[in-house]
Order: C-alpha cells, then sequence, then structure tokens
C-alpha cells in the first residue's frame, strides 16, 4: 500500500508516523516494530512494511502501547489532527 513512511518527534518519548496514503478502514491497526523494521496492519491484513532507521524512532515506540498516525497523501493538505492510532507491538529479531 506504501513503501515509506516519516516521523514526528516531539517533545519527550512523543512521536507519530507520516503516511502516504489513506488507510482502509479497520476496526484496529497495529504497526509491529523490531529495531530496523516496521510492519503496518489494518485489522488482520497486512498493509505495508519496511525498514526504518530505528535508534530513537525504536526507542520511542518502544516505550508507548500506541501511536498516532498522519494520513498525508501527496497534493493533500497537511492533516490538522491524528487521522488514526494503532496499537505498537515490539518484536525481537530472531
Amino acid at each position: 500500500m506504501f513503501e515509506r513512511c516519516d516521523f514526528l518527534l516531539g517533545e519527550g518519548d512523543n512521536v507519530l508516523i507520516v503516511i502516504p496514503k489513506h488507510l482502509p478502514y479497520a476496526d484496529t491497526y497495529t504497526v509491529s516494530i523490531t529495531a530496523n523494521h516496521i510492519k503496518f496492519k489494518a485489522g488482520y491484513d497486512s498493509i505495508a512494511e519496511m525498514d526504518y532507521p530505528g535508534g530513537e524512532i525504536f526507542k520511542r515506540l518502544s516505550q508507548n502501547t500506541q501511536v498516532g498516525i498522519l494520513e498525508f497523501p501527496p497534493g493533500e493538505d497537511f492533516p490538522k489532527t491524528i487521522s488514526n492510532l494503532a496499537y505498537i507491538e515490539v518484536r525481537s529479531m530472531h
């Protein structure tokens, strides 16, 4: 569905994920992370996965149970509010 995402880092350990698409409708969203890989699910369906920088972003994500997602497709105005929340699953690297 998308091949990249961005992160907005705020004060403290705050972090938001910015994606370049609108999410498909689902009752729940999940973001699974390892130290350098991130996977997005809408309900039970995998919708995107990619490597990401990890480091500070991994630290912030792993300290939370949920993360805000901003849907920001090209050509649209930057959203004024968080579009959705996703649960965070921290995965081992086995």
